[in-house]
């Protein structure tokens, strides 16, 4: 065991004992997370060294190894008796790196979208079946959609962005996800199945996404795909605002949006190919 590994295990038996009364989950969370910090650090390993960095006995590494091989998070190496992270660590970590890049590229058209059209400006990921918000630009209107913050999620279709991401999925995928988030819809009822596919329509027809009134009433919102150099969807950008706002503007918020969509996908094209963005200078 090198240095690194040994360092990991002595900040583990560091770690203060829980409190009375914490419930046993938090503990089965800590065990599965210092295993996963081990093999990010150094891997393959085997079962002894790993059981040995975390402080757990190998019972228990292994039972938890097991759970985590069959959820594609770790591997056991081909012909040898060691673990490594599985591919979906590995997307894990290639989708965080991507995701704060693209929040951090798309800044500058965030705020151009927001000074221009006083309203709130998104930029939204798909995770699953759901839309995540990474970052927004809240304009200078007095009344804006504070349901809409960074971190949140919505399943995708509920909202101009969410959307966008949808849209442009193949056919049989969006078959699929509307047949999975059905169940979701509860809390917006004037989403249905039937208005999502007449809403896929039409955004094929048209270029953009507009709700109004759908997700919440009063509110609404117009949302465009961003693409990479290779055409694929990787984000969203959006306009929420009040209904009315939207109506009278629908056509001017959604010739911005695409034109900032331009702006960033040139931006996501021109970013090192590392999955980092250039650290600033100074």
């Amino acid at each position: 065991m090198n240095a690194s590994t040994t360092a990991t295990a002595r900040a583990a038996r560091k770690k203060p004992a829980p409190e009375p009364g914490q419930p046993d989950k938090f503990n089965a969370i800590q065990k599965v997370c210092a295993i996963l910090r081990v093999l990010a650090q150094r891997s393959p390993l085997r079962l002894t060294d790993i059981a040995d960095a975390t402080s757990l006995n190998k019972a228990t590494a292994l039972r938890i190894l097991n759970s985590l091989i069959q959820e594609g998070f770790v591997a056991r190496v081909a012909g040898a008796k060691t673990y490594e992270l599985g591919q979906e660590a590995r997307v894990m970590a290639v989708g965080a790196r991507r995701s704060v890049d693209i929040a951090e590229l798309a800044q500058p058209s965030l705020l151009r979208l927001s000074e221009r059209s006083a309203d709130t400006a998104l930029l939204s990921v798909r995770s699953g079946v759901e839309a995540l918000y990474l970052a927004r630009s809240v304009g200078s209107h007095p009344l804006q959609p504070n349901y809409l913050q960074i971190g949140s999620r919505r399943p995708l279709g509920v909202g101009a962005g969410a959307l966008a991401l949808l849209v442009w999925l193949p056919d049989a995928e969006i078959e699929a996800v509307i047949e999975v988030i059905v169940p979701r819809l509860a809390k917006s009822p004037r989403i249905t199945p039937k208005f999502l596919r007449e809403r896929i329509t039409s955004a094929r027809k048209i270029g953009h996404t507009v709700l109004i009134d759908a997700a919440f009433p009063g509110m609404g919102g117009v949302g465009v795909p961003v693409r990479d150099d290779a055409g694929e969807v990787v984000a969203a950008l959006s306009i929420g605002a009040a209904s009315d706002r939207i109506r009278r503007r629908e056509a001017e918020l959604a010739d911005m949006l695409k034109k900032e969509a331009q702006v960033l996908a040139r931006a996501i094209a021109q970013a090192p190919k590392n999955g980092r963005v250039a650290a600033r200078s100074g």
